[in-house]
């Protein structure tokens, strides 16, 4: 429960880097550069309908605030599409009155981003995130609380989502730039590859 304050605290980028065994991994990256990205609507069923429109208000704001890529309702470089596969929420504990005191959150989401062609060049499937909030105040309507304390895990995952496709963009660019480096260096064995390939044809 805790890990997911830590995580996204001042160290959110180191943690990342480890966090390979925990659902996140990169696909593929293939074109030069990204500039917009499309964040499409959050599938999933009828009751989360609400939840998943505020999650796609979340995506959208991080990107606008974490990264370099621009958020656009038209055709973009790449498109982020998630799937809400289950969303609980439960009351934890409650006061003497009876009153809600703390409110967990549980959803499972998956998320892929595709590029202009439909290729999944980063993915992380049936994340599951689960913590636990506090009300911060004894007064006030039950929903609205629930509704502030909800966008607070919603931010949470979209930190996670978009902190995840900047360090695979900021990969991809030093792989390209140590590629073309490497061709730069060794350029005539690399253009008589394929010469050698169609005369073994």
């Amino acid at each position: 429960m805790w890990k997911r304050r830590l995580f996204l605290s001042g160290l959110i980028a180191s943690v990342l880097l480890g966090c390979l065994g925990c659902g996140y991994h990169l696909v593929d990256w293939s074109s030069a550069s990204y500039a917009t990205l499309a964040v499409k609507p959050v599938d999933g069923s009828a009751p989360t309908s609400v939840v998943r429109s505020r999650m796609r208000d979340a995506l959208i704001t991080r990107c606008l605030a974490g990264s370099a890529l621009r958020p656009v309702d038209s055709e973009a470089d790449l498109a982020l599409h998630s799937t809400m596969s289950q969303y609980r929420e439960n009351i934890i504990a409650t006061d003497t009155d009876g009153r809600t005191k703390s409110v967990q959150f549980t959803f499972v989401i998956s998320f892929e981003l595709r590029d202009r062609q439909g290729k999944v060049i980063w993915s992380m499937r049936n994340y599951q995130y689960s913590d636990q909030y506090e009300k911060t105040t004894s007064q006030g309507a039950y929903r609205d609380e629930v509704v502030f304390l909800q966008d607070k895990a919603l931010r949470a995952v979209a930190d996670l989502v978009v902190t995840n496709i900047s360090l695979a963009i900021a990969e991809h660019d030093a792989r390209e730039s140590s590629e073309s480096k490497s061709e730069g260096d060794g350029g005539g064995q690399a253009e008589a590859q394929p010469d050698r390939t169609e005369e073994e044809r």
